[in-house]
């Protein structure tokens, strides 16, 4: 992927969704009467992770020459 602005904040935008879901959702999916399913929390940090390394590929050159 060229590294493009536009590509950079379309993956940090879901990095941050994702981030703000896995703080919101980990308290009460550690409750044992939960009724998360066991899988979102780890989906939501694959995700996260994906998208922050996605984001970092294509960051934008941000020296001015």
């Amino acid at each position: 992927m060229r590294r493009s602005l536009a590509w950079f904040l379309g993956f940090f935008a879901v990095v941050v969704v994702s981030g703000a879901a896995l703080i919101l959702l980990l308290p009460p999916a550690i409750d044992p009467a939960s009724t998360i399913a066991a899988w979102v929390p780890t989906a939501l940090g694959a995700l996260f992770a994906a998208s922050a390394f996605v984001a970092w590929k294509v960051r934008p050159d941000w020296q001015q020459d």
